[in-house]
């Protein structure tokens, strides 16, 4: 994995309009894929990859819908997610344009 790419990327620079309320949980839920990401071997299979990247963006749909916070994914939250999402999965050689994201997101 490319690590040092990983950890460059700043979270807040894709969301910058974000409700606060909701903002701490998915600033969390990117750090935690990244934190996993980082972990992997460097030639982790594609299919391992795209597991994990499941796994959160189905952490994120419980952060959506989760009764305790107030607001929601959002159209503004909706599209820096997506492209923090797919910045990581290009670093971790997955497809440039994060349409596996679609497959498992309900926001």
């Amino acid at each position: 994995m490319k690590k040092e790419e990983l950890q460059q990327l700043n979270f807040k620079d894709f969301l910058p309009v974000v409700y606060e309320d909701i903002e701490p949980y998915l600033i969390a839920e990117l750090n935690r894929l990244r934190a996993e990401l980082i972990l992997l071997p460097e030639h982790t299979s594609e299919e391992t990859l795209l597991s994990i990247f499941e796994n959160s963006v189905k952490n994120l749909n419980r952060i959506d819908q989760d009764e305790n916070i107030e607001s929601g994914i959002d159209t503004e939250e909706r599209e820096g997610l997506c492209e923090a999402l797919s910045a990581m999965g290009t670093i971790v050689g997955l497809e440039e344009d994060g349409e596996y994201l679609d497959e498992w997101r309900e926001w």
